[in-house]
């Protein structure tokens, strides 16, 4: 899990880092399998501060569609963000996006891609990442999922 940690990963699976084949895991995933759990997917947010905040959900389905493990990312990121505001004081401004930055993370928020943004807003691609990035910057996030999660738990999408 420090791997993930150290590469300010907010999702990952268990198997990703204690692969099932690997013998030193053997009693891992033997003690895994005895609660049920076949893997788990994990949410972590990062904070300016230092902070960290790791959501692990172990389920009995190994596999999923890219639409539930985004679905699954984006739940435990928003529940992530929610402790981690819990912990820490406000922030002392709030961030100031653009109504593009807004639109695109929004956009980002119900799986749509840069170029599904770029064709739905009428602007370049490219143009797209550049707002991501940009409001991804101002919010302090590591990845456009933390941004997402965090516009979520500020209940500005």
């Amino acid at each position: 899990m420090l791997g993930a940690i150290r590469e300010s990963r907010t999702s990952y699976r268990f198997s990703d880092f204690a692969p099932r084949d690997d013998a030193q895991y053997g009693a891992y995933w033997e003690a895994l399998s005895e609660a049920h759990i076949d893997d788990a997917l994990c949410a972590t947010s990062y904070g300016g501060d230092g902070a960290i905040a790791s959501l692990h959900l172990g389920f009995h389905k190994r596999d999923y569609s890219p639409d539930e493990r985004f679905a699954i990312h984006m739940a435990g990121l928003a529940l992530t963000e929610r402790l981690m505001s819990l912990t820490s004081p406000p922030p002392t401004a709030a961030v100031r996006l653009t109504r593009r930055e807004r639109d695109s993370l929004a956009l980002v928020a119900e799986g749509k891609t840069d170029w599904e943004i770029s064709v739905i807003l009428g602007i370049a691609e490219a143009t797209v990442r550049f707002h991501v990035d940009n409001a991804r910057r101002k919010l302090g996030a590591v990845n456009r999922a933390q941004a997402v999660a965090r516009l979520v738990n500020q209940r500005l999408i």
